[in-house]
């Protein structure tokens, strides 16, 4: 009797034990198939497809970031080039045209716009779940970015870009001095810090007319607000990793992906400076001004008055900083093209002014040379992705049949791959801006291998403002130190796998040597 009990209380039968290992082994069966399921799209389609694991498709770093992923991306980029002018791959299960000929690059981007003028972020966005980004062109689609991007782009022209520059050199002077009083702790400096201190306390002021006092001890909470969006978004990591498992996933499925302190905090900002402005009546040719302007005359709401004054902070907090880092530290290694820039600015600049003149900045050819080597060793966005909308026909030159494309594939371009390039750039990982002189800028542009600001139509809406800031604070800090490395700051120019957008692995850690007078 005790042991038949003892049998009745131990758990399952062993009946039961084998359903239960049944169900196991089917439901594993039935997650591999799913996973695995899309594999194959671009084989029927007569396009060769390198093999994809289930769950981590082609670029396995992306879900076991061992390495960035943009490596797993350079590597398919590097192997197949030769051979062919695409291949097929999948982000997670998403299928994706890899295109690795520039010439169709170049197409995708600029001749054949009309047909790929969607970019892939759409899919990923519920603009009435985010009204804080339903304004931003770069998540737009169709007639609705066409519409939103000729509204912002008169934001930007030359004359309130030239007026922002005085609040600039200002906020250089700014930057310096906080240079100067923190150099005497003995510390070395954050590059990727210092660069988002000066991009918080320009972008605040000259679009929102705010201090953010990023130079003082009782700054704004900008940087912890942006690191919560960009660095450690649960939100926006979900809403990627949905969009790769589920590629036709519905609008109304989609998470939120702004965190609602970041929508709080910059919302609040944003609508105590038109409040301010509105009560002051102030009539100044600034950002905030013409903001308000283009309200009245476009009969915005508030909440996208605020979409588009936010805009700014999406497109150029972390990637101006980030790049202002990564030049610092590209200089630092490289004391020769620093000494060859510092003598640029020092003819430039008038003797009793940080930085030269507004006009006489963006025409300093070395200064533009070594920001655009930067951006080609270290790219803003190393990868782009867009949406077919009509159909079109690649012509590859590795390829004796034309690719027909149909609206709803979307096709990927490696943009770090082709910036490390040794066919286009002789040792890709060293630092040389002379690649960029003397028309080289534009001959990389023509062959399609350089895209360090995007091309076409859809670039970068706010590349001159962006150019103007970013070359404020390099010309201010080399001109008045000599930029060194700390030992800190780990060799190479290995990315960190942890960090979406591209940044130096292990951090930029700097040390800064004031100038002799």
């Amino acid at each position: 009797m005790e042991s038949v009990a003892t049998q009745r209380s131990s758990g399952l039968s062993p009946g039961m034990l084998h359903a239960l290992l049944l169900a196991l082994i089917a439901l594993f069966l039935a997650l591999l198939v799913f996973l695995a399921w899309n594999f194959g799209h671009w084989r029927r389609r007569g396009v060769w497809e390198p093999y994809a694991l289930p769950l981590l498709g082609s670029f396995p770093n992306m879900v076991w970031p061992r390495r960035h992923f943009l490596n797993d991306m350079r590597d398919l980029y590097m192997q197949y080039r030769s051979t062919h002018s695409y291949v097929g791959a999948y982000l997670l299960r998403a299928p994706k045209l890899l295109l690795l000929e520039p010439k169709l690059i170049n197409e995708v981007f600029v001749s054949a716009f009309r047909c790929f003028e969607n970019n892939d972020a759409s899919r990923m966005v519920d603009t009435r779940k985010d009204p804080f980004i339903a304004c931003n062109p770069f998540v737009l689609d169709g007639d609705e970015w066409r519409q939103q991007r000729g509204i912002f782009s008169p934001l930007l022209t030359s004359g309130r870009i030239r007026n922002a520059y005085s609040n600039m050199q200002r906020i250089c002077g700014q930057l310096c001095d906080y240079i100067d009083e923190q150099s005497r702790s003995g510390q070395p400096f954050d590059g990727s810090d210092l660069g988002l201190r000066f991009t918080s306390e320009n972008l605040l002021d000259c679009v929102l007319g705010i201090e953010a006092r990023s130079f003082t001890d009782s700054r704004l909470p900008v940087a912890q607000h942006n690191k919560e969006m960009s660095e450690e978004n649960y939100r926006l990591a979900l809403s990627g990793a949905l969009n790769g498992l589920f590629p036709r996933l519905p609008r109304c499925l989609r998470p939120k992906i702004v965190p609602p302190s970041y929508e709080r905090f910059f919302g609040d900002l944003v609508r105590q400076s038109f409040h301010l402005r509105r009560c002051r009546r102030q009539e100044r040719n600034d950002f905030i001004n013409h903001l308000l302007d283009m309200q009245r005359q476009h009969q915005l709401t508030e909440e996208q008055l605020t979409s588009h004054a936010m805009t700014f902070m999406f497109d150029g907090l972390d990637t101006t900083s980030s790049t202002i880092a990564h030049c610092l530290l590209l200089l630092g290694r490289y004391p020769e093209c620093q000494q060859q820039l510092w003598l640029e600015l020092d003819k430039a600049t008038p003797k009793d002014q940080l930085l030269p003149h507004f006009e006489l900045l963006s025409e300093l050819p070395y200064l533009s040379a070594c920001l655009n080597e930067t951006l080609r060793i270290y790219p803003a966005g190393g990868w782009a992705s867009k949406t077919c909308t009509e159909p079109y026909t690649f012509h590859g030159s590795h390829h004796r049949s034309p690719l027909q494309m149909l609206p709803g594939d979307n096709v990927m371009i490696p943009i770090y791959g082709l910036h490390h390039d040794p066919n286009y750039y002789p040792e890709p990982q060293q630092f040389r801006p002379e690649r960029f002189l003397n028309g080289g800028l534009k001959r990389f542009q023509q062959l399609g291998v350089f895209l360090g600001f995007g091309n076409g139509p859809r670039q970068c809406v706010g590349i001159r403002l962006g150019l103007t800031q970013t070359k404020a604070a390099l010309a201010a800090i080399v001109k008045r130190y000599e930029v060194l490395v700390n030992v800190r700051t780990l060799d190479g120019i290995e990315l960190d796998p942890y960090i979406f957008v591209g940044a130096h692995k292990g951090g930029i850690w700097l040390d800064f040597k004031a100038r002799s007078v």
